[in-house]
């Protein structure tokens, strides 16, 4: 599957595991236990958690990324430069906080007043805020050594896990709902500390005091931190926009329908962000090596195989999307957030065929057109989301999440396209577009069984054995047709 794919497999596996977990929590317990005021405020703090970690992590995730292969065989410099960075976020952090503290009466006016519960628990977002910030020093340490594994574990699995465990706690009234929402912080501090010490354990660093290597590369350094702030910023502010632009317009229980049907369709992407993770380093040093070939081939493959696999969970999600809203608890709470799943889907399909360009530019020497780009994007999501949720609800957000992607990377795309001279599409990809569209009209066919579960399996296996008969017989990836003739056959492989 090439060096990308191959290392991204396992990770995929532990995502979607984790998947599973966010599945549990969002579309089973929270209905369950939780009304939907509950469910926005809990998303409404991870949001704003997860929007200021740009501003307090100086962009360390794709700095630390860009400029490891330039230190990464002398270990001084590889500890100056991890000790750089470690001073960079705690400064950022306690500026960020304390601006947020001098100006929290401003920031109350722009919410409704379903929403000002939330400014209760500021201090919740303060404290997830400084361990997500550090958890993303040593993600970064990690990441630029090709080891992802931990991370995503930790992220994706074991929060997630903690999480369901604090919901059935309340449910049997063993905790308050405050207590669940005060357990945030130990889960996120026990992600951070397996993170730690698994990056000692994997190689003895310091934070170092004096930094005299590593001064001829400060201004170098800095200077792409700021760029890469203004660019992680912005794409944390389009990830988030829709989420704080849906309750501060809207109200809390809008936001906990709107981010339950966001989940649903956001589960499309999975296999994109496993791909991003280990792309970033191996951008990083075939730019260095100024091998463009290598680049260009594996832009191709990582946008085919991923528009393959995207279109093949949309599938199978729009195809039992009646099913799955009848499956959560308290489903009447919840239906009016369908149409949303189609949107969102379609911004993540978006998103997953235009392979990794904006990894790929902002490893690149154009980084400062990756931050332009972003920051037009927010600022083109804010206005939109403005224009469109007070006349159309929550579909309105996820209409402006749509338009904003979709406008985002033809840009890039243009932009790679004159710059380096690469396209991540092929005549293949417009196959695996008429294969998914011939696979959705048979799936109009196939009847509908009594039961849920049945349903859901039966039209999932009808739909799965055709699209894949399809892709395999097309011959569009001989990747593919490889690990499928290893199962069909695996004496002959």
């Amino acid at each position: 599957m090439g060096k990308v794919l191959k290392q991204s497999f396992w990770t995929t596996i532990i995502i979607y595991f984790g998947v599973l977990l966010g599945f549990i929590n969002s579309l089973i317990l929270f209905p369950n236990y939780l009304s939907t005021e509950q469910i926005g405020l809990i998303r409404q703090i991870i949001s704003a958690s997860s929007i200021l970690i740009p501003l307090t992590t100086f962009g360390v995730s794709a700095t630390y990324l860009k400029f490891y292969p330039n230190f990464k065989n002398d270990n001084r410099l590889k500890n100056e430069f991890l000790s750089i960075q470690f001073f960079f976020i705690i400064i950022s952090f306690i500026i960020i906080c304390s601006l947020l503290i001098l100006f929290s009466d401003s920031i109350k006016y722009l919410f409704t007043e379903k929403s000002q519960i939330f400014f209760h628990y500021y201090h919740i977002v303060f404290s997830i805020l400084l361990i997500m910030t550090l958890s993303t020093l040593f993600e970064a340490y990690l990441r630029a050594r090709y080891d992802i594994i931990l991370t995503n574990f930790s992220n994706g699995v074991l929060n997630r896990f903690l999480t369901s465990i604090s919901v059935i706690l309340l449910s049997f009234s063993i905790i308050t709902f405050e207590k669940l929402l005060l357990f945030q912080v130990p889960i996120y501090l026990l992600g951070l500390l397996l993170i730690f010490f698994y990056s000692y354990k994997k190689e003895n660093f310091s934070i170092l005091f004096r930094l005299n290597k590593i001064k001829k590369y400060f201004n170098e350094i800095t200077n792409y931190s700021i760029f890469s702030i203004l660019n992680s910023f912005g794409n944390i502010l389009v990830m988030n926009v829709d989420i704080l632009m849906v309750t501060a317009l809207l109200g809390l229980s809008e936001t906990g329908i709107y981010t339950t049907a966001f989940y649903i369709g956001l589960m499309i992407a999975i296999p994109r962000r496993a791909i991003a993770q280990i792309s970033i380093p191996v951008i990083s040093e075939n730019i260095k090596e100024n091998n463009f070939n290598k680049i260009e081939k594996n832009y191709r493959l990582v946008s085919l195989h991923l528009l393959l696999v995207g279109i093949f969970i949309y599938l199978l999600i729009i195809i039992n999307l009646n099913d799955i809203f009848y499956l959560i608890p308290n489903s009447q709470n919840f239906i009016s957030g369908k149409n949303i799943v189609y949107i969102i889907g379609l911004a993540k399909l978006v998103t997953m065929a235009f392979s990794f360009n904006g990894e790929l530019i902002m490893m690149s020497k154009y980084f400062k057109f990756n931050v332009i780009t972003i920051l037009i994007l927010a600022a083109l999501s804010i206005i939109l989301n403005y224009l469109l949720i007070p006349n159309f609800g929550m579909i309105g957000a996820a209409y402006a999440s749509l338009i904003s992607i979709l406008i985002f990377n033809l840009i890039k795309l243009i932009f790679i396209k004159i710059k380096m001279k690469i396209l991540p599409f092929s005549n293949k990809t417009i196959i695996v577009i008429f294969v998914g569209l011939l696979t959705y009209v048979l799936s109009i066919y196939i009847p509908n069984l009594e039961n849920l579960f049945i349903n859901i399996l039966f039209k999932s296996t009808l739909i799965s054995i055709f699209y894949i008969i399809l892709i395999y017989k097309s011959k569009i990836s001989p990747e593919f047709n490889t690990i499928l003739n290893r199962i069909i056959s695996p004496q002959k492989s």
